[in-house]
């Protein structure tokens, strides 16, 4: 009989600063398959992040702004990936 153990582990974050507020992102590494299914639209990707970013500063941030955050997030998130020998969201 096989048997496989699987280990709890951190959780993979982006640190996100916005102005003198910062915010703990889970990276792709982190998600649940659940959160991870809903990042294919852009709506589905914005409220994942609004999830952990205070309401107030969310609903400041523009159309550029969150492109930004995306980007960051999915570089953060393929380095977490490969770091673990996988890929991330949406990769196969």
């Amino acid at each position: 009989m096989a048997e496989f153990t699987l280990k709890p582990r951190e959780d993979d974050t982006l640190k996100l600063n916005i102005g003198e507020e910062s915010f703990q992102i889970p990276l792709a590494t982190s998600m649940t398959f659940d959160e991870a299914s809903r990042m294919n639209t852009n709506e589905g990707a914005i409220e994942f992040f609004k999830k952990y970013i205070r309401a107030e500063v969310a609903e400041s941030l523009t159309l550029g702004n969150w492109r930004e955050v995306l980007v960051a997030w999915s570089d953060a998130s393929r380095k977490a990936a490969d770091a673990m020998g996988g890929s991330g969201a949406g990769e196969s």
